[in-house]
């Protein structure tokens, strides 16, 4: 009777474990790809200063060894987009029908880029004044903006 209690007790045990083992990684993987995406409207003001709109906005930093790539999206203004344009040092856009990911891991759950149709694609033609370059896709028909900020 008590070698049977044991084994009941283990299996239960282990069953536990189990359970922990795949909420913990379920839990590692939603913040992997941000889900959910904290932080986001903050980390857009600190480039886009209060008079402009911002909306559903999203913000997520990949590291690797000496690079780093930070990722935004967020709804904006065509006013907004001429200032980020100035301040950021971005050259004249081009009409794009795809937008390039150059990092090597997954983007998070919002990077979608390629849903936009036609876009314009701002790029840097020189560092920004923060030792930066910067890659903004806008579309005025959605009004939404990915900006990808790149310290390397």
């Amino acid at each position: 009777m008590t070698l049977a209690a044991d084994r009941k007790r283990l299996l239960v045990l282990l069953v536990l474990a189990l359970d922990a083992c795949l909420l913990c990684a379920a839990f590692g993987y939603s913040r992997y790809v941000d889900w959910p995406s904290f932080g986001g409207e903050a980390r857009v003001r600190a480039i886009l200063p209060e008079p402009y709109p911002v909306g559903d906005a999203h913000h997520y930093t990949y590291r690797n060894f000496m690079d780093t790539w930070e990722l935004y999206r967020f709804e904006t203004s065509i006013e907004a987009i001429a200032y980020l344009v100035e301040q950021l040092n971005l050259g004249p856009p081009n009409t794009v029908y795809e937008f390039p990911m150059i990092v090597s891991r997954p983007p998070p759950y919002w990077w979608h880029p390629e849903d936009l149709a036609q876009a314009e694609i701002y790029g840097s033609s020189q560092r920004a004044p923060d030792g930066r370059r910067y890659e903004l896709l806008y579309s005025a028909q959605a009004g939404t903006a990915y900006l990808l900020r790149f310290d390397g």
